[in-house]
């Protein structure tokens, strides 16, 4: 992923967090209502990694690491965020998938 598209996604999940279209860790994926998608921090544990594949309900993401991705959010770590799949889901997903 280039620089320009990276500031992107951050920029618009900064503004997903903000409009509430995102939940933040493992524990919250069995309560969520709605279409979501996943962003991963790339050093997620494995053990947490195959406990998400097993739910086998969600298309997955990996960017940047839990500290990082946690900064985008002013909090300290992050490693699963489920956006909602809207428009605005949707443009972050195209920026993902480069």
């Amino acid at each position: 992923m280039d620089f320009e598209a990276e500031r992107k996604v951050v920029s618009l999940l900064q503004f997903a967090y903000r409009s509430g279209k995102l939940k933040f860790g493992f524990e919250n994926l069995h309560r969520l209502k709605g279409k979501y998608f996943l962003i991963l921090a790339k050093d997620l544990s494995e053990n947490t990694k195959k406990d998400i594949l097993k739910l086998n309900k969600f298309e997955i993401y990996f960017f940047k690491n839990k500290q990082e991705l946690g900064k985008i959010f002013g909090k300290n770590n992050v490693g699963v965020v489920a956006v909602l799949e809207d428009s605005l889901g949707r443009e972050i997903k195209r920026f993902l998938k480069g």
